[in-house]
């Protein structure tokens, strides 16, 4: 293994596809203890800081503390199953890096969000010590050895924000369906 973290091999494809699985099951373990992190304490959090969120004034606290977390487990095991075909399909790996940037923007969020509360925020802690860090480095090692065609950091944090924005109303589009379906 050289110091940049790449394991060093006769081919360059196959090192590239090697640490590019390895990265990808790394983010898939940091991803889901994120989001145990928050399915864990969202309840708590939501019953304390109902009034700061905006769709906690017009859904009742027990529909949000029943099927949000529900709705991180499901979006949770659909974000397992990207890498799957991202790897065996041979997915161009810029979608890879739009994930790094859905996951360095979504640390950022909670990062904002504690600040701006001045507490604590589901999320917070893996996002600082797991998603923030994973994410950066791997970002930089698909920089630094040119695989992101033509992306830039610019590329990689708007096309993280739209997949942020997109997975987050994912989740709590399914929130609300839950709500609806356990009627």
């Amino acid at each position: 293994m050289n110091n940049t973290g790449w394991v060093e091999n006769k081919s360059n494809k196959n090192n590239m596809e090697k640490n590019t699985k390895k990265y990808w099951q790394y983010l898939v373990i940091a991803w889901c203890i994120h989001n145990l992190e928050e399915g864990l304490t969202m309840s708590k959090w939501l019953e304390v800081n109902e009034m700061r969120i905006p769709p906690a004034q017009f859904i009742p606290l027990s529909t949000l503390q029943q099927s949000l977390p529900v709705a991180l487990i499901i979006a949770t095991l659909a974000l397992i199953v990207i890498p799957i075909f991202a790897i065996y399909k041979k997915w161009d790996i810029r979608l890879f890096g739009i994930v790094l940037g859905i996951c360095l923007i979504n640390a950022i969020g909670h990062i904002l969000t504690s600040v701006a509360i001045a507490d604590y925020s589901p999320g917070v802690v893996t996002g600082i010590l797991l998603n923030l860090p994973l994410s950066l480095f791997i970002l930089k090692q698909l920089f630094n050895h040119n695989l992101l065609k033509n992306f830039t950091w610019f590329h990689i944090l708007a096309y993280g924000a739209i997949g942020l924005i997109l997975s987050v109303s994912v989740v709590w589009v399914l929130a609300f369906s839950l709500n609806f379906i356990g009627r």
